[in-house]
């Protein structure tokens, strides 16, 4: 019940104790005093409503519920964990060594189906001056910009049928 029309009953409610009250007065042969009796019905009814309404809530929920991934039905989960990590190296206040262990993972098992390795001649001009530092250096925080260039020049390895 949405507290306008709790309000609007409660407003009704004390309208026909004034009228009963008011009704029995006359019926009394007294001089009903109506201004009086409506304020001290409607404070009444009003200080009533506000305990019904304070008293009849269910107690806070204290406990934090944990927060996981969510993943819609046919989600890939690959897709995910790679999203993850990267939401994690980009969120993290240290160095996280997870991306570039995973860049390094990419690019080896790409070269590996060209059948050549990272130290084969030709090789380090494919990769690029920034992967080449990424994969061979310490592990380092990355910028968006960074990470699309090294994802880029992995996914050209594999459009050049001979990378040497």
């Amino acid at each position: 019940m949405t507290p306008r029309r709790r309000w609007l009953g409660r407003a009704v409610f004390a309208s026909l104790v004034i009228a009963v009250v008011a009704g029995f007065t006359l019926f009394e042969h007294a001089s009903p005093q109506l201004l009086p009796t409506a304020l001290l019905v409607c404070v009444v009814v009003a200080i009533a409503g506000l305990v019904l309404d304070s008293g009849g809530a269910d107690p806070p929920e204290w406990n934090i519920p944990a927060t996981s991934a969510p993943t819609s039905s046919g989600q890939d989960a690959g897709l995910a964990g790679n999203v993850r990590l990267l939401e994690n190296h980009l969120s993290a206040r240290e160095a996280d060594p997870l991306l570039r262990a995973r860049l390094v993972r990419l690019t080896d098992d790409r070269l590996h189906r060209l059948g050549v390795r990272r130290g084969d001649p030709g090789v380090a001009t494919r990769l690029g001056p920034t992967l080449l530092s990424v994969i061979e250096g310490p592990p380092r925080p990355l910028r968006p910009t960074e990470i699309e260039e090294c994802i880029t020049r992995i996914e050209e390895l594999s459009h050049d049928p001979d990378p040497r």
